[in-house]
């Protein structure tokens, strides 16, 4: 986990991003989501020889000095090539939530005529525990409980406990459906969990259907303001199901008993969040301002002092994240290593970008993060 940030750049040019610097008029054409690579002893683009330079972003405004009115450019720290750690990059990839299935299918020793569940007056209880949650050791469990009818059937029992996980709206933290897992269709070679089953003909919208076998369990996004200049923080929901029942008919402890529905399965598929997700990169534009000393930029503040944020919302971000560790020397004269990084998020494909830190032929290079 990189926990020192020092240089965020969020850019919204679509085609090549990258100014090549020959000389200072060169400097003039870096606009605005434009990056250039400086030689800071050359204070030209960066190439094989290259020991110190620094990355720099495009504003687009224009600042004044003795020689009239330059481009601004936002610039990382100086980055020595022999203390680079390494960089990784990385392509969109659309973010996934926590999904749980309860397959039924096998559990027809329990359901069925004349069978336990298929008789009136059992509960069965499904119990979701929440591990996002602000609470000690991170978990909330919620639990729903269903009384079975005479005659209950495997589709009844799944299509009947969706439908009263789904009417609790107000403690709702996952959106319920029921279908059958079709192991049998052409696309049955992708994993559980894949975009396939919610697109198989055999799931259906809670409605009754012989095929509803399985409840799929899916976790609700996080509410959101959705706006840039937002005090809300993404997060995503994380859930375990669990499922057992009682018979309260039953003498003694065995009325209280707990026992799982044998033949029942549960599969759970995480959720993946892209690390440059748009709102991740919210985040991490607006954290990073506290390295830049902008430090007034919250609710309870006045006055709120604060840049434009250049992240959209509706953009799908490219990332290339370069770690380094520049020494230097304490007033004791000991040598110490600071921790810092640059994140490079970019709308454009990530190849300009790459291209120049491969000149860097010192540098380790890491590019098949997943």
């Amino acid at each position: 986990m990189i926990t020192y940030v020092n240089s965020v750049f969020v850019s919204n040019v679509d085609s090549s991003n990258i100014v090549t610097i020959s000389s200072n008029s060169d400097f003039a054409s870096v606009s605005k989501g434009k990056f250039v690579f400086l030689d800071i002893d050359s204070n030209t683009s960066i190439s094989a020889t290259t020991t110190r330079f620094k990355i720099g972003m495009g504003t687009g405004k224009t600042i004044s000095n003795d020689k009239g009115s330059v481009a601004e450019i936002k610039w990382s720290n100086i980055i020595n090539v022999d203390d680079i750690k390494g960089w990784t990059a990385s392509s969109y990839a659309a973010d996934t939530e926590d999904v749980c299935y309860i397959n039924l299918a096998g559990a027809t020793g329990l359901i069925g005529s004349g069978k336990t569940l298929s008789q009136k007056g059992k509960r069965i209880i499904v119990r979701l525990t929440y591990k996002d949650m602000p609470h000690r050791y991170r978990k909330w469990t919620e639990s729903y409980e269903y009384v079975t009818e005479d005659g209950e059937t495997v589709a009844s029992i799944a299509t009947n406990i969706a439908k009263m996980i789904n009417k609790e709206a107000k403690r709702a933290r996952v959106i319920a459906t029921v279908g059958e897992i079709n192991s049998t269709s052409a696309s049955a070679t992708a994993t559980v969990g894949s975009a396939y089953f919610h697109a198989d003909s055999n799931w259906d919208n809670v409605s009754a259907s012989a095929n509803n076998n399985t409840i799929v369990l899916t976790a609700m996004t996080y509410d959101d303001d959705n706006s840039v200049d937002s005090l809300n923080w993404y997060n995503k929901v994380r859930f375990n199901a669990n499922m057992y029942y009682t018979d309260p008919s039953a003498e003694g402890w065995e009325s209280i008993n707990k026992h799982f529905i044998t033949g029942a399965t549960i599969t759970k598929v995480p959720g993946k969040t892209y690390e440059a997700s748009a709102k991740l990169v919210r985040d991490r534009e607006a954290q990073a301002m506290g390295y830049d000393g902008i430090l007034n930029r919250g609710e309870g503040t006045w006055p709120i002092i604060k840049p434009g944020m250049n992240v959209d919302l509706t953009k799908h971000y490219n990332v290339v994240t370069l770690e380094f560790e520049n020494m230097y020397r304490t007033a004791d004269d000991l040598f110490r290593k600071t921790k810092q990084t640059v994140e490079i998020y970019t709308t454009a494909a990530t190849s300009g970008i790459t291209t120049e830190l491969a000149k860097l032929t010192s540098a380790v290079v890491d590019t098949n993060k997943e």
